[in-house]
């Protein structure tokens, strides 16, 4: 565990948690409570034990046992493939293999044959530790999933990466984003390949969110809107779902990861956001079930990244399983005869 890393970096180092604390501009008691792991160091504190330590951040929050096998085998980037194999149209041009497991399932549940819509429910930061945690903030969602796909998000673990690779199927440095910035991906995304198959594809996004950034450009529908966030994303989402114009549909909800950030990922606000989150899945897995009866309809429940506690809130961008697992949910509505 993190806390018992930074006791015996310290001690090889030679340090009191006064000498520490006072080299990282800190209380003894911060360092103590790190060390028994009440509490966990910031990025920018985790930045500066590095340097103090003269160690990588991952010896300091990482165990004895290898990355590997403790974060899920599959990347990310295999997703962007499957989508494209779901919808019957060549990947993007720097796509991974698709994921072998969820094309599996997409072959099993249309029996041979294609999705005519594809809807994504984009949650951001639900780490697949809280998934597993607090199976009853998502009961709707796995009630109405059948289909779990464990995967490894990229590095770093912030939002525009992660979603640029989702949707690329290209790791960071292929697709441009490596930091927190949203600039415009000007490579082969899937809503281009969408898009030159002739589908029609809505981005339904709130606020200064990097989905609603990262794929500007792109003769598709963008429903933005900067006043009435998550509420007025919600409606617009019900509303595109029962006009059905659109063969792939991209919804944002970023409410987990605003309040987790100011309050932890396991506070009691934040758990009401996941809720809520599992509420609207519910509702647009009704409105799918009841309006969408005779498309091939593939829905997925699918988060960027995770999230791990620091001090007083909670934070995500390291390479730590807490912020590189998520668990993707998945359901597949066969068309009535």
């Amino acid at each position: 565990m993190t806390g018992e890393n930074i006791l015996k970096l310290r001690k090889e180092k030679g340090l009191s948690q006064e000498e520490l604390a006072e080299k990282m501009f800190v209380s003894r008691q911060t360092i103590s409570l790190w060390e028994t792991n009440q509490t966990f160091p910031t990025v920018e504190n985790l930045i500066r034990l590095k340097e103090i330590l003269g160690v990588s951040i991952d010896k300091i929050v990482c165990e004895e046992e290898t990355k590997e096998s403790k974060c899920n085998a599959d990347s990310l980037d295999t997703v962007c493939a499957a989508l494209a194999y779901a919808m019957g149209i060549e990947p993007p041009a720097h796509a991974a293999a698709k994921n072998a497991e969820l094309a599996n399932y997409i072959d099993k549940i249309f029996d041979g044959q294609k999705a005519d819509r594809v809807l994504m429910y984009n949650p951001d930061a639900i780490a697949q530790w809280i998934y597993q945690k607090y199976p009853e903030y998502l009961a709707n969602v796995k009630k109405h999933t059948d289909k779990e796909i464990y995967l490894s998000t990229v590095m770093p673990s912030v939002t525009p990466v992660c979603f640029g690779t989702m949707y690329t199927g290209a790791q960071p440095a292929v697709h441009g984003i490596q930091k927190y910035e949203k600039p415009v991906i000007t490579i082969d995304t899937l809503f281009d390949r969408l898009i030159a198959a002739g589908k029609r594809v809505a981005l339904i996004t709130y606020g200064k969110c990097s989905l609603s950034k990262i794929y500007l450009e792109r003769q598709m529908d963008y429903y933005h809107f900067n006043e009435g966030s998550i509420e007025a994303v919600n409606a617009k989402a019900m509303e595109v779902i029962l006009r059905d114009e659109h063969d792939f549909i991209v919804i944002y909800n970023g409410n987990y990861d605003s309040v987790m950030h100011k309050n932890g990922p396991e506070s009691a606000k934040a758990l009401a956001e996941l809720r809520l989150n599992d509420h609207v899945f519910a509702v647009i897995s009704h409105l799918i079930k009841t309006h969408w009866k005779h498309p091939n309809t593939l829905v997925g429940f699918a988060m960027d990244h995770g999230c791990h506690e620091i001090d007083g809130g909670g934070s995500h961008g390291l390479d730590m399983p807490e912020d590189i697992n998520v668990t993707h949910l998945y359901k597949g509505y066969a068309r009535e005869a």
